[in-house]
């Protein structure tokens, strides 16, 4: 399944890089890579960010990964404000299962996951603060619903604050879900998300920066809730042809996590094409 995917992503590329937009520097273009809604001093893009995350020791030394395809595209409302469109579709590979009494039993399940599209609204035009702020929704497109989906469709409020200076981007994305349908034999939904970034731009477009993703789930034990990550990246903005693609690679350490079930470690990798709407 996966390298069906690999190829399909070498495709869009193929067709997508005669959108390449030259006009902008590659430290600017990795400050719009940076930040969830891709936009920079200068412009908007459509971004098609590709990411590996590899999680070690998911349930007895297992290793999990998870392929996100998580697409960014702007739209014009008015003259002074825009609608911001990003989809978050999960692939997952050897997600472990468990039997009636919630024990490992050897075996794994693959297949896609719930999609996840968020619609911010933000100013058209910014100084130094970037801010997005709409609905995000959870749909159940899971291929299996008891371990790598909810069954439910959920709804919440998702913010984007970011705060971009010189070399500097600070800020942070935040929402909390609440199920509001589907399968009625489903646990209820209640999840909660915070992911801030700092990140350091150098010359030439290399960037060092910490991305982690802190996530508690309301509905587990008191004592079972949060995932807390912390770690480093680093990656650079390169040209392919006229294309700007941005790779990079990150290490978390979760420093809190649910009891045999959440991952000790985690590794991504990321390969992004940035451009310009035609």
């Amino acid at each position: 399944m996966k390298r069906d995917l690999y190829r399909a992503i070498c495709v869009i590329g193929m067709v997508i890089s005669g959108w390449a937009y030259a006009g902008e520097d590659n430290n600017e273009l990795a400050k719009a890579s940076l930040n969830a809604l891709k936009i920079n001093h200068y412009a908007e893009h459509i971004a098609a960010p590709f990411q590996e995350y590899v999680n070690f020791d998911y349930g007895q030394n297992n290793t999990q990964s998870i392929f996100y395809f998580k697409p960014v595209v702007p739209f014009h409302l008015t003259s002074n404000m825009d609608l911001i469109i990003r989809t978050i579709a999960p692939l997952y590979e050897r997600t472990p299962t468990r039997n009636a009494q919630q024990v490992l039993d050897g075996h794994y399940v693959e297949g896609w996951g719930d999609i996840n599209p968020t619609f911010f609204i933000t100013p058209a035009k910014f100084k130094s603060i970037i801010v997005g702020f709409g609905p995000t929704v959870s749909i159940p497109t899971a291929t299996n619903k008891d371990y790598i989906g909810t069954g439910k469709w959920s709804l919440g409020p998702e913010l984007a604050l970011y705060y971009l200076q010189k070399n500097w981007i600070v800020g942070c994305l935040t929402n909390n879900l609440w199920s509001v349908a589907g399968d009625a034999q489903k646990p209820a939904v209640s999840t909660f998300q915070f992911e801030y970034l700092i990140s350091y731009v150098f010359d030439q477009g290399w960037y060092i920066d910490t991305n982690p993703t802190i996530t508690a789930n309301w509905k587990s034990a008191a004592n079972q809730q949060w995932t807390v990550p912390f770690g480093i990246g680093a990656g650079r903005i390169v040209k392919y042809g006229q294309q700007n693609i941005n790779l990079g690679v990150t290490g978390n350490y979760n420093v809190i996590r649910p009891t045999g079930l959440g991952p000790t470690w985690q590794l991504q990798f990321q390969v992004e094409w940035l451009f310009n709407p035609p």
